[in-house]
């Protein structure tokens, strides 16, 4: 509470157990007042299955300060108690400020990607929208990347036609791209063709940082084999779906066939 006995609030949300930078959204500041109301819509984009079994909501409350801000108080709402589709109000009290656990402040997750597919069959063409990231990992010194994705087909005999990169997003880690590519080839190639998409942290005078990828492919597993037979079975049909980005594929993205 500041001097005239008024505060100046404020609310940070985080995802946790998770990278929290990432997942940081806050809202405006109500000034001068104890009774603060914000009606404002903050948007997670990617949240998974998983994601609402295991981790939860935080939000805290701070006093605007010009230099700094006072901590208020904080409440945790774990994503379970939500229903898909389905508005819900929670009247809650705040409590003091409760210690993040290393494993929840984790930076083991390397985020999310958003992937659209449509294969159209009289062009004979695949058509691959990447449309944004999520929760991506920082990795410059100011906390955030600069990301970028490379959309790789394989085996692409090194021609130009197989292989495209979106434009690097400066300082974001939810990052929104909306980039179309076009791969022709025949329906049949499905079943030896491996789309791989690799996001990188651009860099300059020095090598970027590679962050993820993940493969679409019949040798995939789980969603990455999902949407590509789908797609390759429903042919002018249009497949979307999110993706948990890894480091482990990028070693076998070469390899496949």
């Amino acid at each position: 509470m500041d001097s005239n006995g008024f505060s100046d609030p404020y609310v940070k949300l985080h995802l946790i157990p998770g990278a929290r930078k990432s997942t940081k959204l806050r809202t405006s500041t109500v000034y001068r007042c104890l009774n603060p109301v914000w009606n404002e819509r903050l948007v997670y984009y990617g949240i998974t299955d998983e994601d609402i079994a295991r981790k939860m909501l935080r939000l805290a409350v701070y006093d605007e300060d010009k230099i700094g801000a006072d901590f208020l108080g904080e409440t945790r709402v774990p994503l379970k108690r939500l229903t898909p589709n389905e508005e819900k109000c929670f009247n809650v009290y705040l409590e003091k400020q409760m210690p993040v656990d290393k494993d929840q402040d984790s930076i083991s997750e390397r985020g999310k990607i958003l992937l659209s597919l449509l294969y159209d069959i009289q062009s004979k063409t695949l058509h691959v929208t990447v449309v944004r990231c999520a929760e991506l990992i920082g990795l410059d010194t100011s906390g955030y990347s600069d990301p970028y994705v490379k959309v790789i087909l394989l085996p692409d005999s090194g021609s130009s036609k197989f292989r495209y990169r979106t434009k690097a997003k400066k300082r974001t880690l939810n990052p929104e791209f909306n980039t179309v590519f076009k791969f022709p080839f025949s329906q049949e190639d499905f079943y030896r063709k491996c789309l791989n998409f690799e996001v990188w942290d651009k860099d300059v005078g020095k090598h970027d940082d590679f962050i993820g990828s993940v493969q679409l492919s019949f040798a995939a597993k789980g969603d990455g084999l999902r949407q590509w037979s789908d797609c390759a079975k429903n042919p002018n049909t249009v497949f979307q779906h999110w993706h948990k980005l890894t480091v482990e594929q990028r070693k076998s993205s070469s390899q496949a066939v």
